[in-house]
């Protein structure tokens, strides 16, 4: 029996979208039934009542994000965008969760139109939503004194248990609530079941207590069938003007299905039978994509009713803007950049230093790209006085001021990649930072930044063993071979000025795919021979031979100097050896391979020199012997004691080199 339906025509748009999921998930074999059946009118409510959007351009700049947190609920997406009226088709339904298709098994970014993120990971679209209503807060002080409203949008969250017990959730929450995001409207699906069984086994926390005390509004549903109840608590959420919402609705996962309120309908296809029963129940023939042209046409005539001219008027705003502000708002896009970031005019004075580490060089240009990119904004996991990321004279981003353009993310890693991905996805030029060995916190949220190939800069300082006294919690050992082996993401390990400036000049150029640049504390020398502009092709030689090329030494970062040293007194000793700086494996691997074959011809001997995992670079020596590289965690104690106990100091590498020479 349904209740609480104001029009019995609403109740068959959302029949609609439920069997249409479930046959999508027949169809596959495979997909989550429990919540699309569950929370179909929240997403119908949504999307009738409040989403502010164009279904042909699903790009607008001003239009309100969608995120399904609970990313395994696609099937329950792809229904509402196809019936809302996105270039969606029916054979596009039929083919959910096929190779090639544009209806993939979680949502994903740039494949589907109406997708705003990719999700899955649980509690990732939560905590990403959080960057995306900082983004609408920066962008709307920023280009709202030229016409008011331009930048106007909120920010929709459907999440669920799981997203809730994920950590991550409640370190974006708090920062939500600290900042105020009141654009920010969750609503939590809760049905106390998970994958496993009953969430009383592991989550009992009192959500409403835990919310408000992180400074979020808390609204309870208590029928999730009731879309007036819903209609309500969200138009509630959108009167707050200083908090964040989340609505509790309470719904029951796999409505109608014999197995509803249990586990046993949350990640796999229901029986034939039990399809057939639910399509009764709900007075739908039971033809598999079966489509009435009524409902879809009821669903978009709600929707264009209450959209009527919206993005006509704002389109009329923007026409109206200076064309310097009209590019910027343009490039908000981002696949729309019709400018690349440059650093031509960038001030090289602190060149004349004979030592500076490379953290303080990229300090200097961060601060450089800030005076000229209001697209450009960042912080640090509580680490910016030492990872040297803070922008002078830019201000800091709170609840007091969201113009400014450094964000404290507090002890945050995880909620700090994850809005960092928030950022980029509503167009600016994001950079966070920490340390090196703290890069696996964000690493889930990293990963979506290359799945979503997102143009992010991470900068991660404390590179090596290097770190000394810290000892081996902060001493990365396995983190570069970990970033090097995740696709889509270029690494850069900098030897010295001359190839942060490098570094930067070719992210700016380049800016199309999430970067991971890593910086040493200590200070190093400045190379004459290191290059700016050779940086963009990866490697390249800093000290040739100069009579029979006897060996190749490869390094990156603070052991380029050891390289460069040991390769001079070893020519003393009639050895001519040919150091190659390779700031980036991943751009040397694009060259083309002549290229590569004349850095590092066959049968000469290659040495590499990197104190972290050997894993890296397998691909250019014969054997581990070539290898002068760390595989087990460090020791506290001062640099060069641990360069020396690891085998890292000028005399023992010099040796090793020899030997492997003679």
């Amino acid at each position: 029996m349904k209740k609480n339906i104001v029009n019995p025509n609403i109740q068959k748009i959302i029949d609609q979208i439920r069997v249409l999921g479930i046959d999508m998930i027949n169809e596959a074999q495979s997909g989550h039934p429990g919540i699309v059946l569950g929370a179909a009118p929240i997403i119908y409510t949504i999307y009738a009542n409040h989403l502010k959007f164009k279904a042909n351009e699903p790009n607008w700049i001003n239009r309100d994000r969608f995120i399904l947190s609970a990313g395994h609920g696609s099937a329950l997406l792809y229904a509402t965008l196809f019936m809302a009226g996105f270039e969606i088709s029916i054979d596009d339904l039929k083919n959910f969760r096929k190779i090639d298709s544009i209806t993939p098994g979680h949502p994903e970014y740039k494949l589907t139109p109406g997708v705003d993120m990719t999700t899955g990971p649980l509690g990732q679209g939560f905590a990403t939503a959080v960057g995306m209503a900082m983004a609408e807060r920066y962008l709307a002080n920023l280009y709202n004194k030229h016409k008011d409203n331009l930048i106007d949008y909120y920010t929709y969250v459907l999440c669920g248990d799981g997203d809730l017990m994920e950590g991550i959730s409640y370190e974006a929450a708090s920062i939500a609530g600290t900042l105020r995001l009141h654009k920010l409207i969750v609503l939590y699906d809760s049905n106390h079941i998970s994958l496993d069984g009953n969430t009383d086994m592991t989550f009992q926390d009192d959500i409403t207590s835990r919310f408000e005390s992180l400074g979020w509004n808390v609204y309870t549903v208590a029928n999730g069938e009731d879309t007036v109840a819903l209609d309500k608590a969200i138009l509630k959420a959108k009167q707050s003007l200083e908090k964040p919402t989340l609505i509790q609705v309470k719904t029951t996962i796999g409505k109608y299905s014999k197995w509803q309120g249990t586990n046993e309908v949350h990640g796999k296809p229901l029986t034939k039978e039990d399809i057939s029963n639910i399509k009764n129940k709900l007075d739908i023939r039971d033809i598999p994509f079966t489509v009435s042209s009524d409902t879809i046409e009821l669903f978009q005539d709600i929707i264009a009713n209450r959209l009527a001219n919206i993005y006509e008027n704002w389109e009329e705003k923007f026409a109206s803007l200076e064309s310097n502000i009209k590019q910027e708002i343009e490039e908000l896009c981002v696949d729309n950049i019709k400018e690349k970031w440059t650093l031509k005019d960038f001030d090289c004075a602190f060149l004349e230093n004979k030592q500076v580490s490379t953290r303080v060089v990229s300090q200097q240009v961060l601060n450089e790209i800030a005076k000229k990119y209001p697209h450009f904004i960042g912080g640090s996991a509580d680490v910016a006085s030492s990872t040297k990321t803070y922008l002078a004279n830019q201000g800091d981003f709170s609840r007091n001021n969201y113009a400014g353009r450094n964000i404290w993310f507090g002890v945050r890693e995880q909620a700090m990649g994850a809005i960092l991905n928030g950022l980029a996805l509503c167009g600016l030029r994001p950079f966070g930072s920490c340390f090196l060995t703290f890069a696996d916190y964000l690493k889930p949220s990293l990963r979506l930044s290359c799945l979503m190939n997102l143009p992010i800069i991470y900068i991660f300082t404390h590179d090596s063993i290097g770190v000394g006294e810290d000892g081996p919690t902060h001493q990365p050992v396995e983190q570069l071979v970990s970033l090097r082996a995740t696709p889509n993401l270029e690494v850069y390990r900098p030897a010295d000025a001359n190839e942060v400036i490098g570094v930067y000049k070719t992210v700016l150029e380049d800016n199309t795919h999430p970067v991971a640049i890593i910086l040493s504390r200590n200070d190093v020398p400045i190379q004459t021979k290191t290059n700016v502009n050779e940086v963009a092709k990866g490697g390249y030689i800093v000290r040739e031979y100069t009579r029979n090329l006897s060996g190749i030494i490869i390094a990156t970062g603070e052991e380029l100097a050891i390289a460069i040293e040991v390769s001079e007194r070893l020519n003393q000793k009639g050895y001519d050896i040919r150091v190659i700086s390779m700031p980036s494996i991943e751009r040397f691997k694009k060259m083309p391979k002549e290229y590569q074959e004349k850095l590092l011809p066959i049968g000469i001997k290659v040495i590499v020199i990197e104190p972290s995992s050997s894993y890296s670079w397998y691909e250019f020596v014969y054997n581990d012997k070539y290898l002068i590289t760390v595989d087990e965690f460090g020791y506290s104690g001062k640099k060069d004691d641990v360069y020396q106990k690891f085998g890292f100091d000028i005399d023992s590498v010099e040796e090793r080199v020899e030997n492997l020479l003679k």
